[in-house]
């Protein structure tokens, strides 16, 4: 009798350890799942800003150079401009929908201020023009390491 009784709590303590496995088990392949997600939504928005970085600046300097050959501006350009501007402000809350890493948030932060810096009404010399470019691509470098790092 003593050794079924112990065969039962053999069993049942063997049953408990296996269902604490499995929830521990389940619960770290879902904290990996989860920080695939995260990661992966990082990579999408990473490469959005940086490309709506890009165009917002490509528009700036077509307007710079339209206002030293004195050509306007036409209202269908103004509207792709401004239009180029709301893309990044929406690309920027992606990335902060993505992480919240603020070393990477104030590197992405750096990028859009100095990119927004360059007014082509201002007729700003290059020097901002190259300030926006270092910042994109500190940006980018400080996100790959970012994605890299947490695989």
């Amino acid at each position: 009798m003593s050794s079924t009784i112990i065969a039962v709590l053999g069993t049942l303590a063997g049953a408990v350890v296996a269902g604490l496995m499995q929830q521990l088990t389940t619960a770290r392949a879902e904290r990996a799942a989860q920080a695939e997600r995260r990661r992966q939504a990082l990579v999408e928005a990473v490469p959005g800003l940086l490309a709506a970085l890009v165009e917002y600046r490509g528009h700036q300097y077509m307007r710079l150079r339209s206002l030293q050959e004195h050509v306007p501006e036409t209202p269908e350009e103004r509207k792709a401009r401004y239009a180029s501007r709301g893309a990044v402000t929406h690309a920027m809350d992606r990335l902060y929908m993505a992480t919240r890493d603020q070393a990477l948030l104030d590197a992405a932060q750096a990028a859009m201020d100095t990119t927004f810096a360059f007014e082509p009404h201002d007729r700003t010399d290059d020097a901002v023009g190259e300030q926006a470019r270092e910042a994109h691509s500190a940006f980018r470098l400080r996100a790959a390491v970012y994605v890299y790092d947490h695989r």
